[in-house]
């Protein structure tokens, strides 16, 4: 499919001279988190909601000293390849441009995931096998400063407030704390930071939390999951086990990156690349997943890396490559006509070279 035909086309963007604080405004006012920057009528680069989360931006800045250059695309380029370069810069949102670099529209994980939501890969999963795990929470004592400074390190969507038995009470949204900054740091603020902006910082983080944002339990299916998260427009939503306790966050780049094959070990890098669909990560995150522990305990593995390509010569025939690093190498190639006979086969020789390191 060519992103043309999911592209956004009716695109908001700025002057590269644009303040920060009339920037913020507008992007709030057209409830997008991603804005295109133009210089001379080209696009330059993106300004992101994450990016003015860091303290050493103010309202008074102009949008090129914060936007962030990241590839461009063409209305012809594939769905693949956008979720591809998506994944290399790590950017949920990346412009769409002609051959002059003039903008005429926008993609974002948004409208990826919208249109792959009916794929069935989406049903064999739960949250709990793509949530992240690692995530930061806020406590009812916390300040916004402590706030802002854990949403600036993590990139993240929204934060969990707990309660003394560890209960999530309420959410901060990264929105919620940059109305926040902003509104007590006016645009002819100079020299000097701010001291009523300052101020502001130290107040209680219950001053912005809400508690209406939706939380996701770890069981979920991930396609009922992934409708929630599209219709309430968050990047990421809290995840939480059957006592209301934090347990993690699901992200829609973390979605992204199953669908393309990355990072989608449990505690093994896998990385997918080549001619592959969504039914062979599955199959391949299954059957790695299952030895995982015996690949880092007896080979030292971290990393495994598998390509799949056609063999050109004979029609129906594939190649796929495997390599596993870490403390030993294992570089395995097969070769057939069926890419899950092929994927059993290479399992069965790692499986073979695990077996042998024990024995030795």
């Amino acid at each position: 499919m060519e992103i043309s035909k999911i592209m956004v086309r009716k695109v908001t963007s700025v002057d590269e001279n644009a303040l920060i604080g009339n920037v913020l405004g507008l992007m709030d006012s057209k409830g997008i988190k991603e804005i295109p920057v133009i210089s001379k009528k080209k696009c330059v680069g993106l300004l992101f909601y994450y990016d003015l989360i860091s303290g050493d931006i103010n309202s008074s800045k102009k949008a090129k000293e914060a936007m962030k250059k990241v590839p461009m695309l063409r209305a012809k380029d594939s769905l693949i390849k956008t979720i591809k370069l998506m994944q290399e810069s790590g950017v949920g949102a990346l412009p769409v441009v002609d051959e002059d670099d003039k903008l005429v529209g926008i993609v974002s994980d948004y409208d990826v995931l919208k249109v792959l939501i009916s794929n069935r890969v989406f049903d064999s999963l739960k949250v709990d096998d793509v949530v992240i795990r690692r995530f930061p929470v806020v406590r009812t004592e916390d300040t916004i400063a402590r706030a802002q400074k854990l949403a600036a390190i993590n990139k993240i969507d929204n934060l969990p407030i707990i309660d003394g038995f560890g209960r999530v009470i309420g959410q901060v949204t990264l929105s919620d704390i940059l109305r926040y900054i902003f509104s007590k740091s006016p645009l002819n603020s100079t020299g000097k930071r701010d001291i009523k902006r300052e101020n502001a910082l130290e107040q209680n983080i219950t001053e912005i939390s809400r508690k209406e944002l939706p939380q996701i339990p770890l069981n979920l299916n991930l396609r009922k999951a992934l409708e929630i998260m599209l219709s309430s427009k968050m990047k990421g939503v809290v995840v939480v086990d059957t006592d209301g306790k934090p347990v993690g966050v699901l992200s829609r780049m973390k979605i992204l990156d199953l669908l393309g094959g990355k990072n989608i070990g449990d505690n093994i890098n896998i990385e997918l690349s080549g001619d592959y669909d969504w039914d062979f990560v599955l199959l391949v995150r299954s059957q790695i997943n299952r030895m995982e522990s015996r690949m880092a305990s007896i080979g030292g593995i971290n990393t495994v890396r598998i390509h799949v390509k056609k063999v050109h010569d004979i029609t129906g025939k594939y190649q796929i490559n495997v390599l596993c690093l870490g403390k030993k190498r294992i570089n395995i190639k097969v070769e057939g006509v069926i890419k899950e006979a092929l994927m059993d086969e290479a399992i069965e020789k790692i499986e073979n070279f695990l077996e042998h390191l024990k024995r030795n």
